[in-house]
Formats: structure tokens, C-alpha cells, sequence
């Protein structure tokens, strides 16, 4: 099973230390959080905190995923880099296109675009958005655009979130970019079985795990996309261990997505994971995942 690490809730300068240490440990990818800002006072549920609120401080660190990604992998030489989850409706895709691409081509290629619809409605009226209720279907189209626009040529749309005549969005990625689709809905798992190269997860139990991959297989079947490459790409609650680690390759998951808080002794709190205990503790989880 590939290994990936999550690397939220970091210091920009931790993230760096992070990610060349990761590379040097084998490490196969390395997925970026995305919450362009924080509200103060919010109380939108969170999806996956089984009833219980979010823990979003409003100095929770949360760097940019796009601009981080180009930076990153300009400082190494293999390792894969993914937005985990980008909130994609609260940009405009024709820049979205064009900064996908930047970074697909300044990391020769190696980036994947994971994509959500977000769950924070506070987040989106900070940012001037009142599309919150309608946010798949902005995503759905979305995702239709984003791959002719990655093409060069020249792209006319009418549609019924975005319109435009003709342009070209410049440079072209180096080849096609994964696309990733998170989320548990009905409505998310027949968006990544339509438009998808893969699906995304968070930390989730092996017996959630189970079921919404059995779903996850019937809409694809249903899309007559069962037998297009695809990769699963999740989290784990709780602790890691190599039982429970087969268990989710026995599913199909195709890379284990590795918390920071899962490396290590236990911790209080998510926010701000001490970076020198994480690189000192990090060959021994890789090594872990990979021989289970």
C-alpha cells in the first residue's frame, strides 16, 4: 500500500522540514489541507466529527495548498503532492485551471487535485459567496471545465454558474492531472464515479470504510466507469495498526493517507504537531503501513 501524509495545522517552515524528511523516508505523497480563512464564531456542523463541532481555532495554521504545493515540490525531486480537500466552489475555475497547471508544471507534473464541496457557510459568506446551498451543483460543472480549460486550446462556456467566451489558460500541465473527489454523500460518491480518477477520504473506521466503498462501487457501475483506473486514498481513525491496516487494503484502498497525530505519542490537541518528534518518529509508521 502507498503511504501518504496529511500535513495540516503546520508552520510553514515546519511543512518543509516535513516534507524532505518525508521524501527521504519513503514517503509517497504529501496532501494539503484547505480553509482559505476561519471565522471566529461559525456553527456549521462538521460532517465527519460523529455530532461532535469542529475544532478550528482562528489561528489554526492553514497555508495556501496551491502555493505550498509549488513550493514544495521545486524542493524536492519525487515525491506526489494533492489538495486534501481543496474547497473548490469558493474559486473561479478558469483560475483555478491556471493555477493547477502552474503547479503541475513547476512540480514536472507531480500534483493531484482533490476537491470538496466544503461544509463551513461562514467560510463562504466571509468570501462574499451566497451559493452555499447550491455548492455541488457549482462543482459539477466545475469539474466538467477543468479539463478542457488544462488542454490550452482555446474554451467557450455557457452555463449556469459560469460563462465566458472563448480563452486559452496557459501553461499546459505536463500530462493529465488526477482529479480526487471527497466526501461520503450520495450526491459526492456519484460526482468522484462520473468525473474522478479517484476518491478521498478522511479518518474513518473500517467498517465506515466498507460501506461507503460498496457504495462508492455501485455508482460506478452505474456511470459504466468501474473499469477505469481509480485509486482510494484514506485516513483511519484511531489507532494504526498493521490488522487494521490489511483490513483497508483487503477494501481496495490504495494508499493509506496518515495523520500527523497518528505518528508519535498521544497528543492533547491536532493544532501545531511537534515537527522534530514527526521526523524522528515517521520511518517506523512508513514502515509499518508497508508491511502490513
Amino acid at each position: 500500500m502507498k503511504v501518504w501524509l496529511s500535513l495540516p495545522f503546520l508552520q510553514p517552515a515546519g511543512l518543509r522540514q516535513l516534507t524532505l524528511a518525508a521524501e527521504a523516508a519513503g514517503v509517497d505523497g504529501l496532501a494539503l489541507s484547505d480553509h482559505p480563512c476561519v471565522p471566529v464564531h461559525f456553527s456549521s456542523p462538521y460532517p465527519y466529527g460523529g455530532g461532535k463541532p469542529a475544532v478550528l481555532p482562528p489561528e489554526t495554521q492553514l497555508p495556501d495548498p496551491l502555493v505550498t504545493a509549488a513550493a514544495l515540490a521545486s524542493a524536492t525531486s519525487r515525491v506526489r503532492f494533492m489538495t486534501a480537500v481543496l474547497i473548490a466552489p469558493l474559486r473561479h475555475p478558469v483560475m483555478l485551471a491556471k493555477e493547477v497547471a502552474t503547479v503541475s508544471a513547476l512540480g514536472d507534473g507531480r500534483f493531484d487535485l482533490g476537491v470538496g464541496i466544503g461544509w463551513l457557510r461562514e467560510e463562504f459568506e466571509a468570501l462574499g459567496r451566497t451559493d452555499f446551498g447550491r455548492r455541488g451543483a457549482v462543482l459539477d460543472e466545475m469539474l466538467d471545465l477543468l479539463p478542457r480549460l488544462w488542454t490550452g486550446r482555446p474554451v467557450a462556456h455557457e452555463g449556469q454558474h459560469f460563462s465566458f467566451d472563448a480563452i486559452a489558460v496557459n501553461p499546459v500541465p505536463p500530462g493529465p492531472v488526477p482529479l480526487f473527489v471527497g466526501g461520503t454523500s450520495d450526491a459526492a460518491l456519484r460526482r468522484c464515479a462520473a468525473h474522478a480518477d479517484g476518491w478521498v477520504g478522511v479518518n474513518h473506521t473500517v467498517e465506515e470504510l466498507a460501506a461507503v466503498l460498496g457504495r462508492l462501487h455501485e455508482e460506478r457501475e452505474k456511470a459504466g466507469t468501474a473499469s477505469r483506473p481509480f485509486e482510494i486514498r484514506t485516513g483511519l481513525r484511531g489507532r494504526v495498526t498493521p490488522e487494521r491496516v490489511a483490513a483497508m487494503r483487503d477494501l481496495g484502498v490504495g494508499a493509506f493517507l496518515l495523520a500527523p497525530w497518528q505518528i508519535g505519542p498521544r497528543r492533547e490537541s491536532v493544532h501545531e504537531p511537534p515537527v522534530p518528534t514527526l521526523i524522528q518518529e515517521l520511518p517506523a509508521m512508513v514502515e509499518l503501513v508497508r508491511s502490513a
